[in-house]
């Protein structure tokens, strides 16, 4: 699916998707051309519970939680210098 048909088929709604076909342009902005919705919520939080149970289970999936009133995703990636402890 596109955003576009997100948006339509889940209005004022918390997403849940999955990126299939992405990539990111020379701005760092991650251009979404096909996602999956995987479930929908009234709440952020709701949603973001289950984006972490997912993400624990398999943390190679690409997985965003948005709102459906959003025109564009509007998904800057961000580039981490240094080392995690």
């Amino acid at each position: 699916m596109k955003w576009e048909d997100v948006c339509q088929a889940f209005p004022e709604q918390w997403v849940l998707i999955e990126a299939v076909q992405a990539y990111t342009n020379e701005q760092s902005e991650r251009i979404l051309e096909e996602v999956t919705p995987l479930k929908k919520f009234t709440t952020s939080p709701e949603a973001m519970r289950a984006y972490q149970e997912i993400h624990r289970e398999d943390p190679t999936r690409e997985l965003y939680v948005l709102h459906t009133n959003r025109e564009n995703p509007n998904i800057i990636e961000k580039k981490w210098v240094g080392v995690r402890k």
